[in-house]
């Protein structure tokens, strides 16, 4: 977002707790990642089909469809990427903030996909939807939404926090050998292990997103130069899954059973090592800034 756009945005959503966001990327008979393209210069031919051209008011207007958004039936706000019509050859591809409420937009709510249990999903129907000039970012490389992406490592940070406090919990009240298990060495340090690894995640998070909103750190080095929030979705995704299943194995034989929460954590914890384009090609876009490798524009 420019200065502006987040003058004007910022304290709706700090003043509402109903003011979801969703990022609204995936298209209706497309796949956005195709493998890992290692070491290779990224493809010419654009995922967005989503366009958007300029009426005589400046306003943009969108015509498309996104689908399986995530958090689409409650967002009052959404990032849509999209293919810009009649714009210079270096502008090829934009995203527009629009609002839930904008005419021309049609938001369908469809069942949970099974492979995850995260928020509510939906399709964006957009019929010739005007957004206003100022709700523009430019982007001038489609590469930048599949690049340095955070992909829901806060998500997975509350997996594991949710699972660290049910067992805390149960620590505490199951009694075994006369006191709480919560005493025993074993359990004490597993508890305090997934405590640790959740507190380092939730600094991380913290470091990648003052990141993004403050580039300068990267360019004084007070950060260094990698793709943090690739680093710290990959990071929490892992820690994730290991404190829920440390966490489980504290609740013993229950923890396994689908009257316990534990089950469906360590679900959630695993669909975040999957989501988007999974751990295994995540590492390779952290090993391409490693070795220094530049993707061109495109």
């Amino acid at each position: 977002m420019t200065p502006a756009q987040r003058t004007r945005f910022l304290p709706q959503f700090l003043a509402d707790d109903r003011y979801h966001l969703a990022f609204a990327d995936h298209e209706p008979g497309t796949d956005n990642q195709l493998g890992a393209n290692y070491h290779r210069p990224s493809t010419s031919d654009s995922h967005i089909t989503t366009e958007a051209v300029q009426d005589e008011n400046g306003n943009w207007i969108i015509s498309g469809a996104k689908d399986s958004v995530r958090n689409a039936p409650v967002a009052k706000l959404f990032l849509v990427p999209v293919k810009l019509l009649d714009q210079p050859n270096s502008q090829k591809t934009g995203a527009l903030l629009v609002a839930h409420n904008s005419p021309g937009l049609t938001v369908r709510e469809r069942p949970h996909p099974r492979r995850s249990l995260h928020g509510a999903f939906g399709d964006l129907i957009f019929t010739s939807c005007p957004v206003p000039p100022n709700n523009f970012i430019k982007i001038d490389d489609e590469a930048v939404f599949q690049i340095d992406r955070p992909q829901d490592p806060a998500l997975a940070l509350g997996v594991g926090r949710a699972a660290y406090e049910a067992a805390l919990d149960y620590a505490r009240l199951r009694i075994q050998g006369g006191r709480p298990i919560i005493e025993h060495q074993a359990i004490a340090i597993k508890l305090a292990e997934i405590a640790i690894n959740l507190e380092v995640t939730r600094s991380a998070i913290r470091q990648a997103a003052y990141a993004s909103d403050h580039p300068n750190a990267i360019s004084d080095r007070s950060l260094p130069n990698l793709p943090l929030s690739t680093i710290t979705k990959v990071f929490s995704s892992e820690v994730v899954y290991r404190a829920t299943k440390d966490a489980a194995e504290i609740f013993g034989a229950m923890g396994v059973m689908r009257d316990m929460p534990l089950q469906k954590y360590i679900h959630d914890a695993l669909v975040s090592l999957h989501s988007d384009r999974g751990n295994s090609d995540a590492k390779l876009q952290i090993a391409e800034a490693l070795a220094g490798y530049q993707r061109p524009q495109l």
